[in-house]
């Protein structure tokens, strides 16, 4: 019996989001080109852009922002995977990938 499909969403739990990545990464190192990968960076593509549009949507309301992202910035995968593996993991059960995503830009891009 195989475990269970878990379906990507930005409020899935980062221990959930990197069991379905774990995985997927048994099958090789093309496992980045299966659908089920693409559902899940698609997941995070899909924060990126809520994330982005959260801080214009502040910034024209005259509201402080918690991080400066520049427009062109891109948070590469591999420092996405890290900063998600850093997490304990009582954390990681409790923590969504939006949550995480957040957290990752504010330390990343800073306001100064």
């Amino acid at each position: 019996m195989s475990a269970p499909t878990i379906t990507p969403s930005p409020d899935m739990t980062v221990a959930a989001f990197l069991a379905r990545v774990d995985q997927l990464r048994t099958g090789g190192p093309e496992w980045t080109l299966s659908p089920e990968a693409g559902e899940l960076f698609g997941a995070i593509s899909a924060v990126g852009k809520a994330y982005r549009q959260t801080l214009a949507d502040q910034r024209a309301a005259g509201q402080s922002v918690e991080a400066c992202l520049p427009p062109e910035a891109e948070i590469e995968s591999d420092v996405l995977f890290a900063h998600l593996a850093g997490y304990a993991p009582e954390v990681a059960a409790r923590t969504t990938v939006r949550e995480a995503f957040s957290q990752l830009v504010q330390q990343r891009f800073p306001c100064p």
